[in-house]
């Protein structure tokens, strides 16, 4: 391998070996540390609307089985939230018949928070990794 192979590959491997950038939302920025984030279900998507969709949320793992509630929805509303712990471990399931087929989609976060000192006019924390989506993608 010559010299200038040598440097094209290092180059690469410095270019891919890089932490991934993040953008920060100056709307959800606080300057305050959080200390309740709100852990938000996404269940519904405009191609795909379940009928009465049944949501269960767990605490860490979905094979923990450690159910912390049951959600039977009726409304038309395409999100739940849910009152979280930062740095802990949520998993969800959403089971519905959609066309005479059962679906059981699944999902997991674990609420982080970040401070930002320079995206947004004031230094703030930001939470994030706080969403689960369970929308159907595919069928």
């Amino acid at each position: 391998m010559g010299r200038g192979s040598l440097l094209a590959v290092f180059a690469v491997l410095l270019v891919f070996s890089c932490e991934e950038d993040y953008m920060t939302d100056c709307r959800e920025c606080d300057p305050e540390y959080p200390v309740q984030p709100v852990l938000e279900i996404l269940y519904r998507n405009p191609e795909t609307i379940p009928p009465n969709p049944k949501v269960t949320l767990f605490e860490g793992a979905i094979e923990d089985s450690i159910i912390i509630r049951i959600f039977y929805i009726e409304e038309p509303v395409s999100f739940l939230t849910f009152d979280a712990i930062l740095y802990k471990d949520y998993s969800a399931t959403l089971e519905f018949i959609f066309e005479g087929q059962k679906y059981i989609t699944t999902g997991a976060a674990r609420p982080k928070v970040r401070y930002d000192e320079t995206s947004c006019d004031e230094p703030c924390y930001y939470v994030y990794d706080n969403v689960i989506d369970l929308r159907l993608r595919y069928h």
